[in-house]
């Protein structure tokens, strides 16, 4: 993955706590770093949403709107 440079300024006593973090997990500062803002981008970046319609690709099912109960009879049945 293509990385992009950037700098960021940090309170003292945070820095502190990240170097110590560093050595006794034997990862960069860097790489801690980029771990936490992947964490927090994956929680606060809004979810897509995927749709379902024209994503096959098969002739086969071409006419699905027209038998939709042909093709979904006994689903969700137990």
């Amino acid at each position: 993955m293509e990385k992009e440079r950037t700098s960021i300024l940090l309170d003292k006593d945070v820095m502190l706590e990240l170097k110590r973090l560093s050595k006794t997990t034997n990862k960069s500062t860097s790489f801690l770093i980029r771990e936490a803002v992947n964490s927090y981008v994956a929680k606060k970046a809004p979810k897509k949403k995927i749709g379902i319609i024209g994503i096959a690709s098969s002739s086969e099912y071409s006419d699905i709107a027209n038998k939709k109960d042909e093709y979904l009879k006994g689903f969700g049945e137990d």
